[in-house]
């Protein structure tokens, strides 16, 4: 596929607004695509393999640009072209507005809005010296000359504040007061946000015209790597006094539904998932798992009325919690990631909410 059959895709599926056609056209992926990329447990280098490097940049997959070291888990990534597509779309910018972008990577965002906006009207942070050096030079490269810092984005960049619009490239479970401050009243902040149970959704957040808070729906379904200081920390907990029971609800209910993961995580948000192939299992099943750092439970996912399919352990029975929690989302017509909303205040807090603002669901 060419870059300009898949710009063609993104627009007939709607991910590509008009207004940003040309953009998309005018600066393909590929020019800011580093010579190695990693995808599908290998680094693919342009030099040894031009065609498959070529292929990859012009395709509609995430492409890891690096990984945390002795590990094969992504610290920086070019999203895939759907999801860029899409946050800009929902960003909604006009021409003369100011935009900080939180999270530099390859540079390829930037020269975007670059594009659209002219380089005066975007800042770009990376946390990382290295990389945003590399994307310095691309942009340069091209005649585009963004502000690119070196730094941390969590901490927004004053000198230029107020901006309109304010776009994360990385996941938080907690927006800092420091980035609605620097968004000016009305102006908009668009994060990719998940819990430790479910990441994620984008928010779309609109600051409250006293400057004190920004709230907003969330837009889309979009699971981006966590913003550095922000990742998950599954900790450590032990197995004993195990209380079996059955479960009250199917577990893939959860475990296959986005749209419940994520609104269990809302209420939830300590809670830390996943599904497993349990061998060790005497009854040899897939099993799912939820802990908070001291308690523990899993249900099977077959057979899981059985009377000794679910075991909790710890003070709390988690996976009580997590049935209460699926039952108010079955309750409330199953609602997907758009009835559910996030405000986030100067002093911290952080409520979810269902249909409206008003109508929260739990302080996280």
């Amino acid at each position: 596929m060419t870059w300009d059959e898949l710009t063609d895709r993104l627009r007939e599926s709607g991910a590509l607004s008009a207004d940003w056609e040309a953009t998309f056209r005018a600066f393909p992926r590929d020019r800011f695509t580093p010579a190695q990329i990693y995808h599908g447990g290998d680094w693919i280098d342009f030099e040894s393999n031009p065609a498959r490097w070529s292929e990859l940049a012009a395709s509609d997959l995430p492409l890891a640009t690096q990984l945390y070291e002795g590990t094969e888990t992504p610290s920086s990534s070019s999203s895939m072209p759907t999801v860029v597509a899409t946050m800009l779309r929902h960003l909604d910018v006009a021409d003369g507005m100011r935009v900080l972008e939180v999270g530099t990577g390859t540079g390829w965002t930037a020269a975007l809005l670059s594009h659209r906006l002219g380089p005066d009207n975007v800042v770009s942070i990376e946390v990382d010296p290295k990389l945003a050096t590399e994307a310095r030079a691309r942009l340069d490269a091209l005649g585009l000359r963004p502000r690119v810092v070196a730094g941390d984005g969590m901490l927004g960049y004053p000198d230029r504040a107020p901006f309109q619009r304010v776009q994360l490239t990385a996941a938080v479970q907690r927006l800092p007061a420091a980035l609605i401050e620097q968004t000016e009243p009305g102006g908009v902040i668009l994060a990719p946000y998940g819990t430790a149970f479910c990441n994620g959704a984008l928010a779309r957040l609109t600051v409250a015209e006293d400057g004190k808070s920004a709230s907003g729906p969330f837009v889309a379904d979009v699971a981006f790597m966590w913003v550095r200081d922000q990742r998950p920390d599954s900790g450590e907990f032990d197995i004993e006094d195990v209380r079996y029971s059955r479960s009250e609800i199917d577990p893939t209910g959860v475990a296959d539904n986005t749209d419940a993961a994520f609104a269990i995580g809302l209420r939830m948000p300590d809670l830390f998932r996943q599904s497993v192939w349990a061998s060790y299992d005497r009854f040899g099943t897939g099993r799912f798992e939820i802990w908070d750092g001291r308690s523990y439970a899993h249900c099977r996912l077959a057979d899981w009325q059985a009377g000794h399919a679910v075991s909790q352990s710890g003070p709390r029975n988690v996976w009580d919690e997590v049935t209460v929690a699926y039952q108010w989302w079955q309750r409330h017509d199953r609602p997907d990631l758009s009835r559910l909303g996030l405000t986030v205040t100067l002093a911290g807090e952080h409520r979810a909410w269902l249909d409206d603002p008003d109508h929260e669901i739990g302080s996280l």
